[in-house]
């Protein structure tokens, strides 16, 4: 059976020296003043923005002090023109995705793994992936089963200032959870079929084969044992989510 080892938020870190992607999703990013997002920012190997993202990086701050990706890439039905052409002015490579199969995120995410095929990253992280509306959060879980099949060896987190979540694929997962960045809640969701067979271990409430599925039970507000790693062996894929501390210095 097969083993993968997540790191969580020990990206949050500051002795952590993960080289990551990082794609700004259209979210308003408030809350920054509790240094998640600045320090994802700062550190990430590489910044992309998804079409209406460029807005609320572009109103972030000053010109000078204006935060600027590497690639801006969608469809450009939510950026406003006055915010791309000043990124096109200051040489941020704009790539046009007219594609309306697939969301921003997705042909954004494809993108970034292209870029990348000759040099790995250890992963890749979506911030702004919850809040707003329903739909778009069911788009970028549903992304995330896209990922798998394009690079099954680069883990791709969603993230906010509140939560992260990953795709667990069948197999044994090992969940580091002692980054000191933790919130108390914790979650398992099998989101796109049932999970006949889950067992966990380093949870307040674990499972011993047991099944997951909507209308029967789906592990919410779950917790921690004390323990700093997080045991998940699923048959199934199975969505693992988690909250974060609102500020990085609690």
């Amino acid at each position: 059976m097969s083993e993968t080892h997540w790191k969580l938020l020990n990206i949050l870190c500051s002795e952590n020296e993960t080289a990551y992607a990082l794609i700004v999703l259209n979210q308003p990013l408030v809350d920054c003043a509790s240094g998640i997002f600045n320090t994802l920012w700062d550190k990430a190997s590489f910044k992309a923005a998804t079409d209406g993202a460029t807005n609320h990086l572009f109103d972030m701050g000053s010109p000078v002090g204006r935060l600027r990706p590497d690639i801006i890439a969608g469809d450009f039905d939510s950026v406003r023109k006055d915010v791309l052409e000043w990124y096109k002015q200051q040489g941020v490579e704009i790539v046009c995705t007219p594609d309306q199969d697939n969301t921003d995120f997705t042909k954004c995410l494809k993108i970034v793994l292209e870029k990348f095929q000759k040099k790995k990253l250890d992963c890749i992280i979506a911030f702004g992936a919850f809040g707003g509306r329903l739909d778009h959060m069911f788009a970028n879980i549903d992304t995330l089963y896209r990922a798998n099949q394009w690079a099954p060896n680069t883990p791709v987190y969603l993230m906010d200032n509140h939560n992260i979540s990953c795709l667990l694929q069948k197999g044994c997962h090992h969940l580091d959870v002692g980054s000191s960045h933790e919130g108390d809640s914790c979650g398992l969701i099998p989101v796109s079929e049932p999970c006949d067979c889950v067992t966990t271990t380093g949870l307040k409430w674990n499972l011993y084969k047991g099944r997951l599925k909507f209308g029967e039970l789906i592990s919410t507000s779950n917790t921690w044992s004390g323990e700093n790693l997080v045991t998940v062996e699923t048959d199934k894929p199975l969505l693992w989510t988690m909250n974060i501390k609102h500020s990085l210095t609690e």
